[in-house]
């Protein structure tokens, strides 16, 4: 048992590592999918590699025990130094990624770095499992059994230690520690091995002369030996394939939030453990393992097929009194999905090993073997699942086609194990069967997708929808009637990012000329992430700048942009822009570039693989690329996140640029603005922006008809800052405590948004040739902005009525009322439509007649 206690403590420690490899990897790798995907590859080979080559290793050791000692122990080491490396050490290793070229010889470059990064500790973790199996299978018979248990308390040991690192290690105790404490614990471990191996002597029986051979364990002939090493690595890379493919459409009713993936992972590894161990129960009364292995084969990929047929309707998000009720909800909805199949995949790889191992001769030698061979397998998987087939097929059609793998690998057994040709032929049917209902129509995911999102009763249509290996985006029209007929929305992964409504215009296009206006000789500008480019359109209307890098990783939201193009005025299509398909982060630390305007516009920080952007880390790579007087712009989406995480993100900020300001063009959605110099508005060059036709027009379709307009929206200068964040700690990388809002509450509602509200407005003394009428008329706005705060916030339409009055019917406040002169155009076209619109033109003239003259 103490052997079995030691095998579940180094797979919860192999579990966090890997975690904390998969999560530094995004430092310096950036994308969390492209990281994913190297770290998965990189780790996985070393455990095969480490399978194969440790298995004949332990065959020839008579002290198996202590050579398990010996591995754990060098695990722990060297997993203890990449966490290192990975952490503090990562400047090293970006030397070589950036003198390598981008696109295909830059990715090259990153593949072969993550596997010599992991490589130690990798094949060390992968010798373990054969090291054990040698130990503690003594009787053939019984290795059903024994083995089941190894690999079940391993496995359980995973999922232990997934759940751990993203519900607890993470946040309490930081990434880098939580490798070392892991690290720490496979060095515990081997130093236990060894204290055993010294004090028992445990020594395995000897391999010569091999114990005579039973009927129970007869010798699997070659022809079924190979065939059950075929089956284990096409069922591992279906599994593996399944993995990534799950997550994409399992983070719909569980959000795209890190708990979930945490989450998913726990589930996938429990299907497993669960399967490996009813296994060891019922080993005694399995005598054809060959059978029974062609038979989970076939259920796994027959489940997997029919889930096809009823999977959609569990993609909505499930209703939970609060956000852990939600997840358990969301995770029961996934279970059904997941651990059936994963049950009998922890069924297959014992059965594998049992059907080609035979006696104890060469049994470590052939442990290994299975292993390493369905862990290549998994890497193909998942590489193919993420990399061709999601871009290619969609989610659905993607678990057809490993379905149909799945099935492949059960049929391969029984063309190995019979010579009907009327039995070989079923077995193939029924492997193809598994991809009938791919070929279904697949109306009812995308029906499953645009359900899963907030705000998904108002969809009236679908203009866009694209899966790639990073994400799925839709873009749909929304419907709003006549407040804002054109409505569009951005949804990635079932998460609206992000909208052309007009308050979230408004602030889009703040993120763009604010930074421009703010830089004093603006020319080279940067935007990280495009989303529907209207950000992009107000930097590109300035005709100062010389030149835009803007930065996007996802081909969906690229291929998106023209649907925008009323809303971004085609600036996708300005030569001065450079579109780069790229995680900004990496793009930044590996390039030398310096920009007078950078924008930051990422998903909001609960998103998974969010984080890093919000961090003091990143900010201070953005500052290396900031010529000298250089201006960031990031937004804060106030109504994606908890006031805590709100106030941490400020407080990040505020700690990265000694200049700060906040401003606030609509209720839930504010801009930080920092430099490392003063900043400062010259009005005559404001004037001038409104003067410049482009410029004037981009103003004017975001409601910021004035200079005034757009000088009332400044709110807060650092002192006030400062107050509002209060004592919120900083967000590092290796603190991305935003990221962790279990305990924080739920995201931020209008009435906490007044904490900015009542705070003293900033003023505007940093605004070059202010003069006294100007002032005025700024401070008349920004009380109209106050008012329409106030309006939203408490529900006033009265305060709202007078926010109009007040700023002399400026179209943004008349938006609100349902009166801008766009929404009574519409009206007064399509009469017909709106039964009560001649009531609102009405109403609507009525107010505007009463307005003061301006």
């Amino acid at each position: 048992m103490v052997l079995y206690a030691l095998y579940f403590l180094s797979g919860a420690a192999a579990l966090v590592l890997e975690a904390v490899f998969l999560r530094q990897a995004t430092w310096l790798f950036g994308s969390a999918a492209t990281a994913t995907a190297l770290v998965l590859a990189a780790f996985m080979g070393g455990l095969a590699l480490g399978s194969a080559l440790l298995g004949p290793v332990a065959d020839r050791t008579s002290r198996p025990l202590r050579l398990y000692g010996l591995v754990e122990i060098g695990t722990g080491i060297s997993g203890g130094v990449v966490v290192w490396l990975l952490g503090s050490g990562r400047e090293a290793l970006l030397v070589p990624l950036r003198a390598a070229p981008r696109g295909g010889p830059g990715l090259a470059a990153e593949a072969a770095l993550a596997l010599a990064i992991l490589l130690v500790p990798t094949v060390l973790m992968g010798g373990s499992l054969p090291i054990l199996g040698r130990l503690v299978v003594r009787e053939p018979g019984r290795m059903l059994g024994s083995f089941g248990v190894l690999y079940g308390l391993n496995t359980l040991g995973g999922a232990v230690g997934a759940l751990s690192a993203g519900f607890f290690l993470f946040e309490r105790v930081g990434i880098s520690r939580s490798g070392w404490l892991a690290g720490a614990l496979d060095v515990a471990v081997g130093v236990t091995a060894l204290v055993l191996d010294r004090i028992a002597g445990v020594a395995a029986p000897p391999l010569h002369p091999p114990p005579p051979v039973t009927a129970a364990v007869e010798e699997t002939p070659a022809v079924v030996r190979r065939a059950c090493y075929a089956a284990a690595g096409i069922g591992g890379a279906a599994m593996l394939g399944y993995e990534v493919v799950w997550t994409r459409l399992l983070s719909l009713p569980m959000r795209s939030y890190a708990y979930s993936f945490s989450l998913m992972l726990s589930l996938f590894l429990l299907g497993l453990v669960l399967g490996a161990l009813a296994l060891a129960a019922f080993a005694g009364r399995v005598r054809r393992p060959v059978t029974l292995l062609v038979w989970a084969e076939f259920g796994s990929a027959l489940y997997v097929a029919s889930s096809l047929l009823w999977m959609p309707p569990l993609l909505a998000p499930a209703e939970g009194s609060g956000f852990g009720s939600f997840l358990m909800a969301s995770a029961a909805r996934a279970a059904l999905v997941v651990l059936p199949p994963t049950f009998l995949s922890g069924m297959a790889l014992p059965l594998a090993v049992r059907a080609v191992s035979g006696g104890r001769d060469r049994l470590a030698r052939r442990i290994g073997g299975v292993y390493a061979v369905n862990t290549a397998g998994a890497i193909a998987g998942a590489l193919a699942a993420g990399l061709v087939f999601l871009p290619l097929l969609g989610a659905p059609r993607s678990l057809g086609v490993l379905a149909v793998l799945n099935g492949a690998a059960g049929a391969l057994i029984v063309a190995a194990t019979t010579r009907s040709s009327r039995n070989r032929a079923l077995a193939f049917g029924l492997a193809a069967l598994c991809a009938l209902p791919a070929l279904f129509p697949q109306d009812r995911f995308l029906g499953g997708f645009l359900a899963a999102s907030r705000g998904r009763e108002k969809i009236a249509g679908v203009l866009l929808y694209h899966e790639g290996a990073t994400d799925t985006v839709a873009i749909v029209k929304k419907n709003y009637g006549f407040h804002d007929p054109e409505a569009k929305s951005l949804i990635t992964n079932g998460v609206a990012m992000s909208a052309t409504v007009k308050p979230v215009w408004r602030y889009m296009a703040m993120e763009g000329h604010l930074p421009v206006l703010l830089a004093p000789r603006p020319s080279r500008a940067l935007l990280i992430c495009l989303g529907t480019g209207i950000t992009l359109g107000a930097i590109a209307s300035h005709p100062a700048i010389a030149s835009i890098d803007a930065v996007e990783m996802s081909e969906g939201v690229i291929e998106g942009l023209p649907v925008f193009e009323a809303e971004n005025a085609g600036a996708f299509r300005d030569p001065r822009v450079r579109i780069v398909r790229e995680d900004g982060r990496h793009f930044l630390e590996t390039s030398d570039e310096r920009y007078d305007v950078v924008s930051l516009e990422p998903p909001p920080p609960v998103v998974a693989g969010s984080a890093h952007l919000y961090t003091r880390d990143f900010y201070e790579i953005v500052k290396r690329h900031l010529a000298p007087g250089g201006v960031v712009a990031q937004w804060l989406p106030l109504h994606a996140q908890s006031l805590a995480s709100a106030r941490m993100a400020a407080r990040t900020f505020l700690n990265a640029f000694p200049h700060v300001q906040l401003w606030l063009p609509s209720i839930r959605d504010a801009v930080l603005v920092g430099s490392e110099r003063p900043l400062a508005m010259d009005l005559v060059r404001l004037r001038g922006a409104y003067a410049e036709p482009g410029t004037s027009a981009n103003l004017k379709a975001a409601y910021l008809e004035t200079p005034e307009a757009f000088l009332a929206t400044f709110l807060l200068d650092r002192a006030g800052i400062e107050r509002w964040a209060g004592g919120a700690p900083e967000v590092t990388d290796e603190h991305p405590l935003m990221e962790f809002f279990l305990r924080q509450g739920g995201t931020l509602k209008d009435p906490e948004i007044e904490t900015l509200a009542v705070l003293p407005q900033g003023g505007w003394p940093w605004v070059r040739g202010l003069d006294p009428a100007t002032r005025a008329s700024v401070v008349t706005e920004n009380g109209a902005l106050r008012l329409y705060l106030e309006s939203e916030i408490h529900g006033d339409a009265s305060a709202g009525l007078e926010a109009a009055r007040r700023s002399r019917g400026t179209e943004f406040y008349l938006y609100r009322m349902g009166c801008a002169t766009a929404q009574r155009a519409f009206l007064e076209s399509r009469a017909a439509e709106y039964p009560g619109s001649s009531e609102q033109l009405r109403r609507c003239a009525s107010f505007l007649s009463g307005l003061p003259e301006p």
